[in-house]
């Protein structure tokens, strides 16, 4: 699966990568460099957990740790732990 950084909520490490099917939503492990409008990809695109991410943008790869897919702009500020 590819998609964009979108949204990042850096207090609690969470991620949302818009895609063509909605929102995919992770955790960086050990504060991993993101930045919203990086390209990012993954190889199984409903995968939960541990999975290891692309970023094209920045040519760099490392572990995340997938919460949800398919998520619904409506429901980002509740997936991104954003109190």
């Amino acid at each position: 699966m590819r998609g964009v950084v979108r949204y990042i909520n850096e207090h609690r490490g969470m991620v949302a990568v818009l895609t063509e099917n909605g929102f995919s939503v992770f955790e960086l492990l050990g504060g991993d460099p993101v930045e919203v409008g990086d390209t990012v990809s993954w190889a199984d695109d409903t995968a939960l957990g541990g999975e290891l991410l692309t970023n094209h943008t920045q040519g760099e790869r490392y572990e995340v740790f997938f919460q949800n897919h398919h998520v619904h702009q409506s429901q980002l500020r509740q997936q991104l732990l954003i109190q």
